[in-house]
């Protein structure tokens, strides 16, 4: 019986490693994701030139982390095309909180993740198109910048905490045998 709690608690060591590791590597894929997510808005503002709300609206999902931002971006667009005068800002805040709710790993992200961000709420969709198109390069080599920057942070994270989960597991099990 003693062991068996040991076991059950050197297991729990283990999973809460792992688990601060996978929080790390789901960060970085939704960094990826947001950068694909605002090429997709480029693409259809300033190639195709369609209209904000209908862009935000139609952004493709093809995994988790996509199908987040698709739909962050989504509620987004259904604020703007019912009330087109609306503050972007404002809306912006409406639904991160929303799709937050519904999409666990974008709280993944940190406060300094989603503040690369703010640009958008602030020029996107008041300001010419070439100005738009600026706002968006800039805003995606900001987020590439950061993801390149974090990428080997959580690469070093992602190890440590699967090693500590590993060996504090091990010897909790050790300990209480």
């Amino acid at each position: 019986m003693r062991w068996m709690m040991a076991l059950l608690a050197g297991l729990g060591c283990c999973a809460l490693g792992l688990a601060v590791a996978g929080a790390a590597s789901q960060r970085m894929q939704m960094l990826a994701a947001c950068e694909q997510a605002l090429r997709c808005i480029r693409t259809g503002i300033c190639l195709r030139g369609e209209v904000l709300a209908d862009v935000l609206r139609g952004l493709p999902a093809a995994d988790a982390q996509e199908r987040a931002w698709a739909y962050f971006f989504g509620v987004l667009g259904e604020a703007l095309a019912l009330r087109p005068s609306a503050l972007l800002a404002e809306e912006w805040v409406v639904a991160w909180r929303q799709a937050a709710a519904k999409h666990p790993p974008l709280r993944t992200l940190s406060e300094e993740d989603t503040k690369l961000l703010s640009p958008l709420w602030e020029e996107l969709g008041r300001t010419p198109r070439t100005a738009q198109e600026a706002l968006l390069d800039h805003v995606m080599e900001a987020v590439a910048a950061h993801r390149a920057h974090l990428r080997e942070k959580l690469e070093d994270t992602r190890r440590v905490s699967r090693t500590l989960g590993m060996l504090g597991g091990l010897a909790l099990f050790l300990l209480l045998i």
